[in-house]
């Protein structure tokens, strides 16, 4: 026995029209809100200057954790060769 959809009440077609308008409009502002989004950070352009300038912090702190590195060494070294 297999039902139609002309045996659902009619107070029961309010409650699906009101499911799919929310779900259609939680949709549509997802939506706004990635565009807003993606229009606040400027593209990709700016995201590449971010990253470069991270990059360049990053290889700055290597060259000087290089350099302390070394120098422990160094004082470790004498500390050894200290009787």
């Amino acid at each position: 026995m297999i039902m139609g959809i002309e045996f659902v009440p009619w107070w029961a077609w309010i409650a699906i029209i009101g499911i799919i308008g929310g779900i259609t409009y939680q949709i549509v502002v997802a939506q706004a809100n990635a565009k807003t989004r993606q229009t606040e950070l400027g593209g990709a352009d700016e995201l590449r200057e971010v990253v470069k300038a991270n990059t360049a912090v990053s290889t700055e702190l290597l060259s000087k954790l290089e350099s302390l590195d070394k120098r422990l060494a160094a004082v470790e070294k004498t500390l050894n060769d200290i009787p």
